[in-house]
């Protein structure tokens, strides 16, 4: 017996628009592993168009901040010894650790921008909670431990929190649950 999870949006004078929580759910690690091959990967002819641009544009801006936060991640590793004398090894400790949890969120992001191909609706619902959590986890990073390398607002977390609201559009939904 399974029961379906459904919530609708009312509008007034228009049919209710319902969306449901994904029958499946990754039930290992492989699941993260896209099914298509690397050279495929931007081939999106089979996509309508809100997802289609919804896939490229969180494909460039996971990219690009993977590629701006691994020299981060580097150049932090060569000032640990320093951060360690100047404020303490318990701050230069927990800094180490919140630059290891982004790259973990930003690797984890790749693993899921590259499903959305594959129309599973769980990876909508994961890239949604994985962007609240970067969201909240830049946050706490900014207020906590800043740093020179924080340039203001994360510009790619609004980009791709735009990109996610693509995903969640009629269109978007009628594509994920196969309608």
């Amino acid at each position: 017996m399974s029961t379906q999870h459904t919530f609708s949006v009312d509008r007034p004078g228009l049919p209710p628009r319902s969306y449901r929580l994904p029958p499946s759910w990754p039930h290992s690690v492989g699941d993260f592993v896209p099914r298509r091959a690397l050279h495929a990967v931007l081939r999106v002819d089979h996509m309508p168009l809100v997802p289609r641009i919804a896939y490229v544009g969180m494909l460039a801006m996971t990219l690009l901040t993977l590629v701006f936060l691994v020299p981060g991640f580097l150049i932090y590793l060569t000032g640990l010894h320093t951060i360690s004398q100047v404020a303490g090894l318990v701050p230069g400790l927990v800094g180490l650790v919140v630059i290891m949890v982004s790259l973990v969120l930003g690797i984890l992001q790749v693993a899921l921008v590259l499903k959305i191909p594959e129309r599973r609706e769980w990876v909508r619902f994961l890239l949604t909670i994985l962007l609240a959590v970067s969201v909240l986890e830049a946050l706490l990073r900014s207020w906590a431990y800043p740093s020179v390398l924080a340039m203001g607002m994360r510009w790619d977390l609004v980009i791709i929190a735009a990109m996610v609201a693509l995903l969640w559009l009629p269109s978007s939904n009628r594509w994920f649950v196969g309608r």
